[in-house]
């Protein structure tokens, strides 16, 4: 498999490969015959949380999850045979790694993580849930209402891998009987956690609408010097 992942949409092409590759589809249905009907509930009831954050929807539904019910789970899926799904974990996280590894300069990576540390357990945890891509998604509404009406000039990469430079500026949210202007609903692009990024959406001043932004491949955010100070005072 080419270790060089050009695009989001190119990983995601690879996870699924990576899936088929560790029959992923007959792991789940195997797993979900073994851990039984009562556990499926939970499950059931946590595909259908309509809680957009990944992490938020975990965490909503942890206290329905005895430590029983938790043993009971283990116990019945260590029968599984011909299944490595220890070994697809480690793949998919290798491929991931290689992506962002390639993207260690844009803006987003030196934000959220200090690319020159190795990322322990913790770290991982908070990129994998989307957490971090949600703490520089608020920072950055934060920023343009504060310095509204002036600008941020932004380069991002999109799905394709195409470099896209924009200008975003904050927008009021507007209801009319005639007239709805809203922010677009938060989205993920992918098929599990190491292909999940928030797509936001911010208003494009350029095309005079909403556009999705995926806030992993932010590459570089600009603006007037004079504006520093008040982004340095928001907390």
């Amino acid at each position: 498999m080419d270790s060089k992942i050009k695009s989001l949409n190119d990983l995601t092409i690879a996870l699924h490969l990576i899936n088929k590759k560790y029959k992923i589809e007959n792991y789940i249905e195997a797993y979900k015959k073994a851990v039984g009907s009562s556990s499926m509930k939970i499950l059931e009831d946590l595909k259908m949380d309509t809680t957009s954050n990944p992490f938020q929807k975990i965490i909503s539904f942890s206290s329905k999850i005895s430590e029983e019910m938790i043993e009971s789970m283990i116990a019945a899926t260590a029968g599984l045979s011909g299944y490595n799904y220890e070994e697809y974990l480690e793949e998919c996280n290798s491929l991931r790694e290689v992506f962002l590894k390639d993207r260690k300069t844009y803006f987003s990576s030196k934000v959220v993580f200090n690319t020159n540390k190795k990322k322990d357990g913790t770290s991982n945890i908070f990129e994998l849930s989307g957490t971090a891509d949600l703490v520089l998604g608020d920072f950055l509404d934060k920023v343009l209402a504060k310095i509204y009406p002036a600008h941020l000039d932004v380069v991002y990469e999109n799905l394709v891998g195409e470099k896209v430079k924009t200008r975003l500026r904050h927008r009021r949210s507007a209801i009319t009987i005639e007239h709805v202007e809203a922010p677009l609903i938060d989205r993920y692009h992918g098929i599990n956690a190491y292909d999940s990024f928030l797509l936001r959406s911010y208003y494009d001043a350029k095309k005079n609408e909403w556009i999705y932004i995926p806030i992993r491949l932010i590459m570089k955010v600009d603006c007037d010097q004079e504006l520093l100070e008040e982004i340095e005072s928001i907390n």
